[in-house]
Order: structure tokens, then sequence, then C-alpha cells
């Protein structure tokens, strides 16, 4: 079953290479900026400088937009709102299912061209920004550290992202649309009632802890990411086996 979930993962990702291409520019574009952000803020907490910078931001990428690195998010379905009445995505699924292969092969194929979408995306973005920071940056924050840094908002990205797989063939083009409000909806809530509680940036929070607790931080937020896609997985069966796309 992983063998042919493993090649319709691969054979996907190889037909849809010009999204994949934009996607990853446009990841590096946002690495760019927020290389600028991690500076600001790993400065402000570690240094001896006061440094005024906007942590709502740094906390709109890695909470935000992290996650959505699980999805080929300059695809035309994400960009284009005949998406909602096109439905590309279950029209695609019609297809796959027409075909003699089974559901949990189906469902598994879509995860996995989840994690290996967040994976291209995820080193992408890291890369530039390691590359773009400044020298002094790892004065404050230990290489270490900074991987410790890395893989947890990677298992988080894996935690969340898993969602993505779910929603394209799962649900319809409207809820496609709709689910990324709802989620910028709640984050402003969540972070309006921490910032009130902790007076303090989430990404602020993490690299505090990172400090203080190290490696159990990456390995708990990794464990979390990979039981997420588990369960993700095995709602995307049993939607998919419900389901009707012929």
């Amino acid at each position: 079953m992983f063998q042919q979930a493993f090649w319709l993962a691969k054979k996907e990702l190889k037909a849809q290479w010009i999204a994949i291409s934009l996607t990853l520019l446009a990841t590096i574009f946002i690495a760019i900026f927020s290389s600028i952000l991690l500076d600001q803020s790993v400065r402000k907490l570690f240094g001896d400088e006061m440094m005024f910078y906007n942590h709502t931001l740094l906390d709109i990428i890695f909470l935000v937009l992290t996650p959505s690195f699980a999805a080929i998010f300059m695809s035309r379905p994400y960009l284009n709102f005949q998406t909602v009445k096109d439905d590309p995505f279950s029209k695609r699924m019609a297809l796959l299912r027409s075909l003699p292969i089974p559901i949990p092969t189906l469902s598994l194929s879509r995860i996995l061209l989840m994690v290996g979408t967040l994976l291209m995306m995820s080193f992408a973005f890291y890369l530039t920004i390691t590359i773009v920071l400044p020298g002094h940056f790892f004065e404050l924050l230990t290489p270490v550290e900074y991987l410790i840094f890395i893989l947890f908002w990677f298992g988080y990205a894996l935690a969340i992202g898993g969602i993505n797989p779910f929603i394209e063939y799962g649900t319809n083009g409207k809820i496609l649309h709709i689910v990324p409000w709802a989620f910028i909806v709640v984050f402003f809530v969540t972070v309006f009632i921490f910032y009130n509680l902790v007076d303090q940036g989430i990404v602020e929070t993490v690299l505090v802890l990172i400090k203080s607790h190290g490696w159990p931080l990456a390995i708990i937020s990794l464990l979390v990411g990979v039981w997420g896609s588990y369960i993700w997985n095995k709602f995307l069966t049993i939607r998919l086996s419900k389901r009707d796309y012929l």
C-alpha cells in the first residue's frame, strides 16, 4: 500500500512542478521578510539593546503561514475563487476513485503529498532564513537552539498542515476558501488572549522556552506532528469511504 501511495504522490508532485516552483518563490520571499523579524526578536529578548518591532507579524508568519507550506498554495485552486464552483479537488478524487485503488491507499497518498510539499517548502523557508540572518544572530541564539526552533515549528506545521488534504479531498471548494479565514479569526482571538495573559508574542515565548527547556520542545512538537498526520489520514479515509465522488 505504501509503495503505491508513494508512487501516486510522486506522480502528482511532478505534474504540478510549475505551481510548486511558484510556491517555492513565494516561500523564499516570506522567508526573507521573516529573517528580519526573527533577528529583531532575538536581539530584543537576548541582546542588550532596546528593540521595537511588530511581533504580531512574526506570530502570523509562524502560526498561520508555516502550516500553509503543506499545500501548494500558488496553484490555481487556491488563487481562483472559481474553485468554489468548479471544485477541482473533488473532480480529481472522482477520477482516482474510478481506478482500482483502495481508499486507504488514496488517503495515504494525499498525506504523503502533503508531507512532501511541507518538507520542500520548509527546507526552502528555513534555509533562506539561515542564509539571510546576520552573523551576530547565532551569538544570541546558538545553532543548536536555532535547530530546536526549526524542528519545533516544523512539528507544529505538520500537525496543523495535515488538515489540508482533508479539506481538499474530503470537503468542497467553498470550504477550501472559508477555512483559511476561519483560521485567521481563531488566530487573532488566540493571540489577543495570549498577549493579555503573557504580555509577549507567541514566537517570543517559544524562543524563551527553548533557552530554558531545549530538546524536549522539539521532540514533543515532532511527535504531535506525526500523530496529527496519522489522525488526519484516518479522518480522510473515513470521509472518502462515505463520500460519493462519482
